[in-house]
């Protein structure tokens, strides 16, 4: 009896006798090597359970319901593109953390060219920028996104993103 597979490459159908089953070989149509797989005996077919079809519906009926709240939320949130900071009149230094902290993670993580980027940002804002540098100065432990880096070692990241800013 013959084996009947796609090949690896071209996905075309080949056949080949069962006694090259679990070797590779060479496509008729690509000329690639490709794998051919082992027979397979009845005793390996397993019996799958049929589809559940009140499952599957409340399945549906659940992400159904979730897109309608995501809508709404969309919806209520004025779901538009958010303002960039140049544009709002009411940036805090909070607004600007994560960039401290995105500096943070991409020194310790060598992405300089990143960490550079996110200096700039702060630069930007001159002064709220100091202040979330100082912040994390101060409270750096408090924060999750840093606590894979050692305490000095991300006093030694805000010292030098201090430095960038003036």
């Amino acid at each position: 009896m013959a084996l009947t597979f796609k090949c690896e490459h071209c996905h075309k159908k080949i056949s080949a006798p069962e006694t090259v089953g679990g070797k590779r070989g060479k496509c008729p149509f690509c000329k690639q090597s490709t794998y051919i797989p082992m027979p397979v005996s009845e005793d390996e077919i397993l019996d799958l359970a049929p589809l559940d079809e009140t499952e599957e519906q409340e399945h549906q009926k659940l992400v159904d319901e979730l897109r309608a709240q995501e809508r709404d939320l969309i919806a209520n949130t004025g779901g538009g593109e958010p303002v960039p900071l140049s544009e709002r009149d009411d940036l805090s230094s909070e607004d600007l953390h994560h960039f401290v902290i995105n500096y943070c993670i991409d020194m310790a993580d060598g992405n300089l060219e990143r960490a550079a980027m996110h200096a700039a940002e702060l630069k930007k804002f001159y002064k709220l920028g100091m202040e979330a540098v100082k912040y994390f100065q101060i409270v750096q432990g408090d924060e999750p996104a840093l606590s894979k880096i050692p305490p000095p070692v991300v006093q030694g990241f805000l010292t030098d993103l201090v430095d960038r800013l003036q």
